[in-house]
């Protein structure tokens, strides 16, 4: 569980730019739970659910002159939309995040010229440009990297933990501000 190595900065042929930071290790379930929270993905999902779950009562909702009904059906079904974003989205969101990270097990991490990338063997398994990254969020134990490709939104999380050197979660946080706008 605590599997961290941190090896000294070394050039590979798919790296590019001055390496930063380099370091290895497995971000947990609670941390990447952590992470997606201060992003505010969770805020954003459950605002959906309620704005939806809204949406699909009123269409059931009927007011004429004498009086009102409501359709039963419809009433079920902004109960249960609204449950599913609400409750089981965001454990779905977690699960897949961390199915993803675990498809990576033993990468390094790379913060170099160029962005973030994930390493194996030499090779940029996933490689996300400077350009891409739009903000980042910190928190005390973790640094999230939030960023868009194309239409597709996603997050980075870098837990401080792995950062063992003296000084090396300060140099990531100050490379994250002078290239990136806070969240």
């Amino acid at each position: 569980m605590e599997d961290m190595v941190i090896q000294q900065p070394q050039q590979h042929a798919q790296v590019t730019g001055d390496v930063v930071l380099r370091f290895t290790g497995s971000v947990e379930k609670d941390e990447l739970r952590e992470g997606l929270k201060a992003a505010g993905t969770f805020r954003r999902l459950r605002w959906l659910a309620a704005a939806g779950a809204l949406f699909i009562a009123l269409l059931g909702v009927r007011v004429d002159a004498e009086g009102g009904s409501v359709n039963i059906g419809l009433a079920v079904a902004a109960t249960v939309y609204a449950t599913v974003f609400a409750l089981i989205a965001p454990r779905q969101i977690v699960t897949h995040a961390l199915r993803a990270q675990r498809a990576h097990e033993g990468a390094d991490c790379v913060v170099d010229g160029t962005g973030i990338a994930a390493v194996l063997d030499g090779a940029d398994v996933k490689r996300l440009a400077w350009a891409e990254m739009t903000r980042y969020h910190e928190t005390p134990g973790l640094y999230v990297v939030m960023g868009r490709t194309g239409r597709k939104s996603w997050g980075a999380v870098l837990p401080k933990r792995l950062l063992t050197a003296p000084g090396e979660a300060e140099l990531l946080g100050a490379v994250l501000d002078s290239r990136l706008r806070r969240g």
